[in-house]
């Protein structure tokens, strides 16, 4: 029974280890790579032009490199409404850059992003 129990116990640990090394590399990649994969994914998804190709990514890396430098800077009790707000400048920018259909479309994604961030976050276990 010690045996199983002590099994069982070593998956659970490489499971939460697998996971957190795999947002671990999530978080490490450069604005660069990050705004890269962002308009590569909304230029597949959703037909993006060659002008607004390169105008998504401008947004893209830009808000990046915002969110590094605010994740540099030590935490205050402004940092949660900046971070809203920088979502909100990013939101309102490609907004004026997508077509209505297209903005749809990117919303209905963030959306999915966001459910499934808060599906795995109620499946960790603690």
């Amino acid at each position: 029974m010690k045996n199983i129990l002590r099994s069982l116990f070593a998956v659970l640990l490489m499971t939460i280890t697998a996971s957190s090394f795999a947002q671990q590399q999530m978080h490490q990649r450069s604005p660069e790579e990050r705004a890269q994969r962002q308009t590569m994914w909304m230029q597949k998804n959703l037909g993006l032009t060659e002008d607004q190709n390169k105008k998504v990514y401008d947004i893209m890396l830009y808000h990046a490199q915002q969110a590094d430098n605010d994740k540099s800077m030590p935490p205050t009790p402004d940092t949660k409404a900046e971070k809203k707000q920088l979502k909100r400048d990013t939101d309102a920018e490609l907004r004026a850059v997508l077509t209505g259909d297209q903005y749809q479309k990117y919303q209905q994604h963030v959306q999915e992003m966001k459910a499934k961030r808060q599906d795995r976050k109620s499946e960790m276990p603690y």
